[in-house]
């Protein structure tokens, strides 16, 4: 174990792993579910000699894009819900970063163990209040050997080998899940992934926004963090012709977004990956959204209040910004702020429905 001094530009879970960098000194590393912090440029200072790496995240995938450029060509980052198994090199062994969502895990482990050679390790880091304890006991259902490497910034580091059993052959198809919801006079059928929010249900908060909608006039509309699709594929269901642009960072939310929106039969709809709204243009009719407030565990506003800030300029004069929240959030103030207005359309439940209009010219 180093005794080196700890970047404060690492994460915890990185700062153990840079901590305990001897059992990472392998020649070509895999990396599953990779945050946007310093840890790859650490362990490519001449300890690892490549690494494959997956986020999930399009956020962590933009910071840490560009270090694929880096002479050598020794990174290979992937944005997707899963990462392809076809290696041009022998796998030595794989970092998986602990996700909040257990059933994410097991669809995650179940993809590692499809291509993790017999005698290689996996790693397994997370933050204790992310549930990291308990993992030590699950790891003992897939692995024959498992034992705590270090704890640390309230973080432990876990490391398992011998896989009992190891599946022929992994693919995403067998991980959607569909489900039916009804909301107002519509049946929808939604299809999502582990890991997506409020997977295989519907979620009150949204729930409580599709009440506000008995019509939708005719025109483009931008669903800010779209999770599975429910927003817009409910919106498809009313009277209108609408263009839809999906956009969320999560990878595994685009792609059950993707699968639901062609379910509607709707042929006028773009999936978009984006670090808040990064990669969206506009000018939208509406700007419609359940913003997230969290990352993993973490309460986190940063990117809705950007979001929120910048959404009537992303509108046609005219165009309506429409959100559900929970009520404690400080959001009124920030939406007159950016509209010089904002209206209640409905609280329940603990939440509440918010609309602008963007002044017309």
């Amino acid at each position: 174990m180093t005794s080196l001094p700890l970047s404060p530009q690492l994460s915890n879970q990185g700062q153990l792993i840079v901590r305990n960098q001897e059992y990472f000194e392998l020649e070509h590393l895999v990396v599953v579910g990779l945050s946007a912090d310093e840890l790859v440029s650490h362990l490519l200072s001449d300890r690892v000699g490549y690494i494959t790496a997956l986020t999930r995240d399009y956020s962590a995938y933009r910071h840490l894009k560009p270090l694929q450029a880096n002479p050598g060509g020794r990174l290979a980052l992937s944005f997707a819900p899963i990462l392809s198994a076809d290696f041009t090199r022998p796998v030595d062994g794989v970092l998986l970063f602990l996700q909040k969502s257990k059933p994410l895990m097991d669809f995650w482990l179940e993809m590692t163990l499809s291509f993790l050679p017999d005698n290689a390790p996996i790693w397994l880091v997370g933050e204790n209040d992310e549930g990291i304890k308990s993992w030590k006991q699950r790891l003992k259902n897939s692995f024959g050997y498992v034992k705590s490497v270090d704890n640390a910034r309230h973080c432990v580091l876990l490391e398992a080998s011998e896989p009992l059993k190891k599946p022929e052959s992994f693919t995403l198809e067998p991980w959607f899940e569909t489900f039916s919801i009804t909301a107002g006079s519509a049946n929808m059928d939604i299809t999502s992934l582990p890991g997506v929010f409020s997977h295989g249900r519907l979620d009150k908060g949204t729930q409580v926004l599709l009440e506000t909608l008995n019509a939708v006039p005719s025109g483009k509309v931008l669903d800010f963090g779209c999770g599975a699709g429910v927003i817009s594929a409910y919106i498809n269901t009313l009277p209108g012709e609408h263009d839809f642009t999906l956009v969320d960072c999560d990878a595994l939310a685009l792609a059950s977004s993707d699968k639901t929106m062609n379910a509607t039969g709707s042929e006028s709809f773009t999936v978009l990956p984006s670090d808040g709204l990064s990669e969206v243009t506009g000018p939208f009719d509406l700007i419609i959204s359940n913003p997230p407030f969290h990352q993993g565990v973490k309460t986190h506003y940063e990117v809705t209040e950007q979001f929120l800030a910048r959404s009537c300029q992303m509108l046609r004069p005219g165009g309506e910004l429409r959100i559900v929240a929970n009520s404690f959030l400080r959001y009124p103030p920030i939406i007159k702020k950016a509209f010089g207005h904002c209206e209640t359309l409905l609280s329940r439940d603990g939440f509440s429905v918010y609309r602008a209009f963007r002044k017309r010219l």
